[in-house]
């Protein structure tokens, strides 16, 4: 099992990433062989919103269904 993360910063719209992550995995839940979870972090940088799912085809077609100006350039794959 492979979990994939992603993290927006501070500038992306926390709102519609939180919207797409929940109709995403309601669209999706057959799929999913692992846990997905949304959550949100502070640092120095300000908040920022984490997504992880349950494989990289997974966060391929999330981040597909995103606005190209909210999509991040930092995975981090987890086994």
């Amino acid at each position: 099992m492979c979990e994939i993360e992603t993290r927006f910063g501070a500038d992306d719209d926390a709102e519609e990433i939180r919207a797409a992550f929940y109709g995403f995995v309601e669209a999706h839940a057959d799929d999913a062989d692992a846990y997905a979870r949304i959550s949100t972090e502070i640092d120095a940088g300000g908040p920022r919103v984490s997504v992880r799912l349950w494989s990289e085809a997974a966060m391929a077609a999330f981040l597909s269904g995103l606005h190209a100006a909210e999509r991040p350039d930092r995975r981090r794959a987890y086994e």
